[in-house]
């Protein structure tokens, strides 16, 4: 896919190496040069551009970008007035960082097609990922459901599926179950990884299993207070 994003601080640099890294055409700009200079091996294109500018920005490759990513947080101003151009310029995808619920609600205003928030996405992440060292990922579905991975509680190694009965006594539901690999480099070098695995008949858990599960907040928190 083609992005153009707007803004590289922190989460917009973060987020256009990302995409580079992963084979899609990144256009960003920033109004720091020095920036602009730094991550130009990193980026597909980097340009220097007076962002607030109304001349400057109808010059970007607007039309050519499958989704435009205005990542300002901080100036609130420059970020309303940069989407509101955008928006005006008519371009096919809009996102745009919030740093705030106000902030968040002038967006979705304005008609951008879906407001990111960071900085409360990443705390919400830690926040339950800090429950328990078990935990080992977390998606948030909604403000009520969860998919969680989970390094298997000690009690329950050596139990099958239907012994552990996770799913009847917790209201859970698994989505998969990964276990560790010892794999090798070309250079001989040892390293661990985890692989999806198809419980056999005859499966049991073993130490370092790890158990995928989906399921409302409450539900899980019967679940860790079980295996604290």
């Amino acid at each position: 896919m083609n992005y153009l994003i707007i803004g590289l601080g922190n989460f917009g640099l973060a987020l256009a190496t990302r995409l580079t890294a992963m084979g899609h055409d990144v256009f960003a700009v920033d109004s720091d040069m020095k920036v602009v200079e730094e991550y130009k091996n990193s980026i597909t294109t980097t340009i220097q551009v007076q962002i607030t500018d109304q001349a400057s920005l109808s010059a970007l490759p607007v039309d050519d970008a499958d989704e435009v990513i205005v990542t300002l947080g901080e100036d609130i101003g420059a970020s309303i007035l940069v989407v509101s151009l955008l928006r005006k310029a008519g371009v096919k995808r809009l996102v745009a960082r919030a740093i705030n619920p106000i902030h968040k609600t002038i967006l979705e205003t304005i008609g951008v097609d879906d407001v990111i928030m960071p900085e409360v996405y990443a705390a919400d992440l830690w926040a339950v990922a800090s429950e328990s060292e078990d935990i080992k990922g977390v998606y948030l579905v909604s403000d009520t459901h969860q998919i969680i991975e989970f390094e298997i509680p000690t009690i329950l190694e050596g139990l099958s599926l239907t012994e552990a009965n996770i799913e009847q006594n917790f209201l859970v539901k698994i989505v998969a179950i990964k276990r560790q690999r010892q794999t090798v480099n070309f250079l001989g070098a040892k390293s661990k990884t985890y692989a999806v695995i198809e419980p056999e008949s005859d499966f049991r858990f073993i130490h370092a299993d790890r158990i995928i599960l989906y399921g409302a907040v409450k539900d899980f928190a019967k679940f860790r207070k079980q295996y604290r």
